[in-house]
C-alpha cells in the first residue's frame, strides 16, 4: 500500500486517481446519415447530408462522398478545398459542398440536375488524422412520365387491338387496363425499355373481344411516388 507524506496527501491522491482513469481519445467520433432515403425527381437538385456525433466541427477534415469505390469519388474535400482530380467524371461540376453548419459537424453535398443513374447507395466518409468513420445515404430517384397515348387497330377478325405508350418514367412503372366500370384486366404484352438517360418507355397492348365494352382506359403508375397517369378511349 502506498504511503504519502501528510503534506502532499490531497494532491498525491488526485494524481493517483487520474492515473487510474482510462485515457479518452477526444478525436473519436461517429458519422450519422439520414434514417430515411432521400427522394429526388429527375432534373431537380438533391442534398445528401451527414453529421458528426458528437457535434464537433468538421472544418479541416477530409470529407468524401463515394459509391462502390472510395476512389474515384462523387465529391472530395481536403483541408477545405475540393479535390476535382479525385472525382468521377459523371459527377464533376454537378456536386458542391453545403457547409452552412460545418462548425456543428453537419455537412451535405448538393447534387445538381439529378439523373436516373444517380439512384442508389452513397457513403459519406469523414477523416481527421488517423480517425475516420463513414455512413450510408440512400438516394431514390423518380420521374413521372408523359401522359399515356392509346392507338387502336381493328383486326380482320373484328377484334380490336389497343396499344398504350408513354415515355420518361423512373423507376419501371406499373401498367393497368380498366373497363368503364373500373374493373382491371391485364395486358396481352408489355415492354419497358430504358432510353439513353435511363428513363423507361412503356408499351402495353390488349385485344378487345367483348363488343359490349365501350370505354377502356390505360393507367401507368409510379409506385415510388404513388402517382399515376391515365387515358381513356372509346371503342366503336
Amino acid at each position: 500500500m502506498a504511503v504519502f507524506p501528510n503534506s502532499c496527501l490531497p494532491g498525491c491522491l488526485l494524481i493517483f486517481i487520474l492515473l487510474q482513469l482510462p485515457k479518452l481519445d477526444s478525436a473519436r467520433f461517429d458519422v450519422i446519415g439520414p434514417l430515411e432515403p432521400i427522394l429526388a425527381m429527375v432534373g431537380e437538385d438533391a442534398e445528401l447530408p451527414c453529421r458528426l456525433s458528437p457535434n464537433v466541427s468538421a472544418e479541416g477534415m477530409e470529407l468524401r462522398w463515394f459509391r462502390e469505390k472510395v476512389s474515384p469519388a462523387v465529391f472530395v474535400s481536403r483541408e477545405g478545398r475540393e479535390q476535382e482530380g479525385e472525382e468521377m467524371a459523371e459527377y464533376r461540376g454537378r456536386v458542391s459542398l453545403v457547409e452552412d453548419h460545418i462548425a456543428e459537424g453537419s455537412v451535405a453535398v448538393r447534387l445538381q440536375e439529378v439523373k436516373a443513374s444517380d439512384d442508389g447507395e452513397y457513403r459519406c466518409f469523414f477523416r481527421q488524422d488517423e480517425n475516420y468513420e463513414e455512413a450510408i445515404v440512400h438516394l431514390k430517384v423518380a420521374a413521372l412520365g408523359s401522359g399515356p397515348h392509346i392507338s387502336m387497330e381493328v383486326q380482320d377478325s373484328g377484334e380490336i387491338q389497343l396499344e398504350c405508350t408513354s415515355v420518361g418514367w423512373y423507376p419501371e412503372p406499373q401498367v393497368q387496363w380498366r373497363t368503364h366500370k373500373g374493373e382491371e384486366f391485364p395486358s396481352m404484352s408489355e415492354s419497358r425499355n430504358p432510353d439513353e438517360e435511363g428513363l423507361f418507355t412503356v408499351r402495353a397492348s390488349v385485344i378487345i373481344r367483348d363488343t359490349s365494352m365501350k370505354n377502356v382506359s390505360c393507367c401507368i403508375r409510379n409506385l415510388l411516388l404513388g402517382q399515376e397517369k391515365e387515358v381513356e378511349i372509346s371503342i366503336p
